[in-house]
């Protein structure tokens, strides 16, 4: 689910995401690759050698990461540490995702990711709550303004009301395309009401799950299809 927009790709609502974390993970891309739409390499959780290999393979467009060690991270990387997980993978990918903390000391790789025509993904993970309304609306902001061709939120559910507070942020104007999730005990209802909702990036497991209240990836499809 790709639209042209410009000289991005820019994914639609509904759009599923196969996430990618173990070495099995990119044998079962290819057994999805008919009800997925892009892949997440977390190169943080991988050998550098299982990412380059898995990535050169696949038939789906990638989305890299190597996520920060506060908002979920492996292996408490350095920032220079993430910079050489990602170098190697950059070029062929998507979209590239860097937390919205990480923007500043990053700086280096975004401008290689613009110079080879790959997206940007920044994003905010909140694995104890769901923050206030105005903050949520801030990270937007704020990553709106750092350039991103897309907002990733993903927060903690514990009450309807952190789910309602998800769901607006999908009525803000002006804003970049927003892939929006919840985690935890409401997450899996979160997940189909957000994406059903509009939300662009939408993530299941392939291999074994990673976050609590993440569909597999085909079971998400199915069941998006069904509503």
């Amino acid at each position: 689910m790709i639209q042209q927009r410009k000289n991005a790709e820019v994914p639609l609502p509904g759009s599923i995401v196969g996430t990618i974390h173990t070495p099995a993970g990119f044998a079962a891309a290819g057994r999805a690759a008919t009800v997925i739409d892009f892949v997440e390499i977390r190169a943080d959780c991988l050998p550098p050698s299982t990412s380059a290999r898995g990535a050169s393979r696949l038939s789906l467009p990638y989305i890299l990461t190597a996520r920060h060690p506060e908002e979920g991270g492996h292996g408490e990387l350095s920032d220079a540490d993430r910079q050489d997980r990602i170098a190697p993978l950059l070029g062929a990918a998507a979209f590239l995702d860097l937390e919205l903390r990480a923007v500043r000391s990053m700086q280096s790789t975004i401008r290689a990711a613009r110079e080879s025509g790959v997206g940007l993904i920044v994003s905010f993970h909140d694995f104890v709550s769901t923050p206030a309304a105005s903050t949520l609306r801030g990270v937007v902001e704020r990553a709106a303004g750092a350039g991103a061709d897309v907002v990733k939120i993903a927060t903690t559910l514990s009450s309807a009301s952190d789910l309602a507070r998800l769901l607006a942020l999908l009525d803000m104007t002006p804003r970049p395309p927003l892939a929006v999730m919840g985690m935890g005990d409401l997450g899996k209802i979160s997940r189909l009401v957000l994406a059903k909702a509009g939300s662009v990036l939408n993530y299941g497991w392939l291999a074994a799950p990673q976050v609590p209240g993440q569909w597999p990836a085909k079971d998400f499809r199915r069941f998006l299809l069904e509503l």
